[in-house]
């Protein structure tokens, strides 16, 4: 199933989210938007790390928080939590 949704991150700056959900989890997932992350191939990154991951608060918190430990991204007018958000908000839309 299709899903996309557009989210006004904390910062003022908009997160947008195109996946495709399989059977609960992401198959497949692009993020867009008016902001940026340093280093510029992160959010690359993340979209691969978000992958067959299951469509539920737990995991894509876990999954996020680990992103940014491990690739130290820094983000401009976006945090961890607007991601956090932005993903689930495809859920109900």
């Amino acid at each position: 199933m299709e899903r996309s949704a557009d989210y006004k991150a904390s910062g003022g700056k908009l997160v947008r989210i195109r996946l495709t959900e399989e059977a609960g989890h992401i198959r497949s997932v692009r993020i867009t938007g008016d902001f940026f992350l340093i280093p510029e191939e992160s959010i690359g990154k993340l979209e691969k790390m978000l992958e067959d991951t299951p469509l539920r608060e737990q995991e894509i918190r876990l999954l996020v928080n680990r992103f940014y430990s491990a690739t130290q991204a820094q983000g401009a007018g976006v945090t961890p939590e607007d991601f956090v958000k932005a993903l689930l908000s495809t859920r109900e839309v």
